[in-house]
């Protein structure tokens, strides 16, 4: 595209680049004129091998060393220090890249084993494992929620585009089938409850039990959900899918018309309104061949 005399501005537009990023990377490898594909490559392959050369000196004798005292559960940094105090050069940083570049399997007597840096305050497994001990499972709902006895027992879920970072979050009533669906701009679960709130501030109270939800970070506000509306949450075990099963064959019917490979960029609010009050209008044999929405909306609710 430089040789064939595009701005800076429509290049970096082209392949997705900061325009002033792409300026100083031309600047640096001989400017517009004097930019060479062959030299960028070269200068970038040079500098991988300049990475790899301090690894290098890890070898014979030093290894030997370094390999048992990391069996010792010795950090690199006292490893070095060792080193330094009988005249050597070996630095922590130089023993963190050859385990990372040549000797993974060595990284398991660390006392962090995920390499360098460590977090101060726990780690991801300890609190991941902390927010799955907060979450009520499914086997904890009342039993008439199995029994699709009640209007108002809800299950959600997300469904996937061609962009991954755009989704449809569905709602719908595990007795009636009755649907609420709305387009998730970006994967932010604050976003997602206040656009559920929204939605839900128009169902009747009674109407209003639980939710039972996927178990994807989109619904990590759950808690704010539950507060807010008045609901239990309740989460499906992971890569169960089939427990949300009014679920999974409500967003069955919703894939007929936005298939996996469509932007959900496109999706207007009023297109995914218009298919939503088609599904919820669509007999339903299960119901006796009555709509979602008659079954909802009529005033007997079952137990109420």
């Amino acid at each position: 595209m430089l040789r064939a005399g595009h701005s800076l501005s429509e290049i970096a537009r082209t392949i997705g680049k900061d325009k002033s990023s792409l300026g100083r990377h031309v600047k640096d490898y001989g400017g517009r004129n004097g930019y060479d594909v062959r030299e960028v490559r070269r200068r970038k392959h040079m500098k991988r091998v300049d990475a790899m050369q301090g690894i290098r000196v890890i070898r014979g004798s030093l290894l030997r060393f370094m390999t048992k005292e990391l069996k010792l559960h010795k950090s690199p940094e006292q490893i070095a220090g060792v080193l330094r105090k009988r005249g050597g050069s070996l630095v922590a940083s130089t023993i963190y890249r050859y385990l990372k570049e040549r000797a993974p399997h060595l990284k398991q007597y660390l006392r962090s084993s995920k390499g360098k840096y460590r977090r101060k305050r726990g780690t991801k497994i300890r609190e991941k494992a902390r927010e799955q001990g907060k979450k009520r499972r499914i086997d904890e709902r009342p039993a008439i929620v199995q029994k699709r006895g009640r209007i108002g027992d809800w299950e959600g879920d997300t469904l996937m585009g061609r962009d991954k970072r755009v989704r449809i979050v569905s709602f719908v009533d595990r007795r009636s089938g009755y649907l609420i669906a709305f387009v998730l701009p970006k994967m932010r679960s604050r976003l997602l409850t206040s656009l559920a709130l929204e939605h839900f501030r128009h169902i009747p109270k009674k109407k209003r039990r639980i939710f039972t939800l996927d178990n994807g970070i989109e619904f990590s506000d759950w808690e704010r959900l539950e507060k807010k509306t008045g609901m239990t949450v309740y989460f499906a075990y992971p890569y169960h899918a089939w427990e949300r099963g009014t679920n999974e064959n409500t967003n069955g019917l919703l894939r007929q018309y936005f298939p996996k490979t469509l932007d959900f960029n496109l999706i207007t609010p009023a297109e995914l309104a218009h298919i939503v009050r088609r599904l919820n209008d669509r007999q339903r044999k299960r119901l006796g061949f009555v709509s979602p929405r008659r079954v909802f909306w009529r005033r007997r609710t079952g137990c109420n």
